[in-house]
């Protein structure tokens, strides 16, 4: 199984899913996988995600709150799910705004547990 793979499974169990990458703490794409017709560029949103993941666990470390896990956030067209894999990498997933987040949550989770088995 690949990465590609963990993702092209999660939009197989949730069509709200769009796009996602495995991706470096350094902000480059391990691998990605995308929806036919999606153009996200997951290479840029990943660069960005990288420093936004890093910033919020800075956050949560400093606050009591223990290492930064998860992140999400919304925006008008789509949502993004941010979920640590192991040190130095992560999950990003892009779904639709109709997406139900808890569902995602729990489908992202059950990828990064696959995801750990192939780090």
């Amino acid at each position: 199984m690949t990465f590609r793979d963990i993702i092209e499974e999660m939009s197989k169990r949730d069509s709200a899913v769009t796009s996602g990458a495995i991706v470096g703490s350094d902000g480059l794409t391990v691998e990605e996988w995308h929806a036919p017709g999606d153009s996200q560029d997951m290479s840029a949103l990943c660069a960005e995600a990288a420093q936004f993941f890093q910033e919020s666990g800075r956050i949560s470390s400093e606050n009591g709150l223990g290492e930064g896990r998860e992140v999400f956030f919304a925006g008008d067209h789509k949502c993004v799910f941010i979920h640590r894999v192991a040190d130095g990498y992560f999950l990003v997933v892009v779904a639709s705004n109709g997406v139900i987040s808890g569902r995602c949550r729990f489908l992202l989770r059950q990828a990064v547990l696959r995801a750990q088995e192939i780090l």
